[in-house]
């Protein structure tokens, strides 16, 4: 099992949002912390970052400057991650069937113990696996109903769950990954995740909500 990691110097919504402190560390710590021992593998662009793990039981290696300026370039739409992925894979896994994980930093309350009883699921006939929350709660869609029917008032806990992708993690393999250029293949696994574990960093509520989950 190899962990990839992108880990980004600067953020639009959270300035240095990977960076900022939470309980005395920098937020990217806490994953790193609880992947001590594992195969971890960093593609950053910070210098800094790249510096301080160099030497590490961690491989940190820079960015390439397609990735870069993909980042930059407005016209550009959608994340480059993709090819940050595959740039991955082509260099440092040559086994088809090896379990890759690709964990965000931006989820500093997820547990190790979750995500490998999410990779067991490989194990299962599923091709990949993605970290969701479940909400059972009236769900609209573009102002239609998606999990009830308007002209019947059902009880909330009678509602079909509505399955929300978390990004937590996303559980694959090389072979999968070739197939669909994607984190996910044709039959994937959502593996629900709760409260704390399920908090995800993208904006300035998020980073207090954080703050207050760890007591700081």
């Amino acid at each position: 099992m190899k962990f990839f990691i992108i880990i980004k110097e600067h953020s639009e919504r959270v300035a240095n949002k990977n960076f900022l402190d939470l309980g005395g560390k920098p937020l990217y710590k806490h994953l790193l912390d609880k992947l001590k021992g594992e195969d971890v593998f960093i593609d950053t662009d910070s210098e800094k970052l790249y510096e301080s793990l160099k030497n590490s039981e961690v491989t940190c290696y820079k960015r390439s400057t397609e990735c870069i300026n993909l980042e930059v370039d407005s016209s550009f739409k959608v994340s480059p991650a993709l090819k940050m992925i595959g740039n991955f894979l082509e260099k440092y896994v040559t086994d088809e069937n090896e379990i890759i994980v690709t964990p965000h930093v931006t989820s500093p309350f997820i547990k190790l113990s979750t995500i490998k009883d999410a990779a067991e699921k490989l194990n299962e006939g599923y091709d990949s696996v993605l970290a969701c929350t479940e909400h059972q709660e009236f769900t609209y869609f573009k102002g239609k109903p998606v999990n009830f029917n308007p002209e019947v008032i059902q009880k909330t806990q009678d509602l079909e769950p509505v399955i929300m992708g978390n990004g937590a993690f996303f559980i694959f393999t090389k072979k999968i990954f070739k197939e669909n250029n994607n984190r996910t293949g044709q039959n994937p696994y959502f593996y629900p995740i709760t409260f704390p574990e399920s908090v995800e960093i993208d904006n300035e509520p998020d980073f207090k909500l954080a703050r207050g989950v760890y007591g700081k």
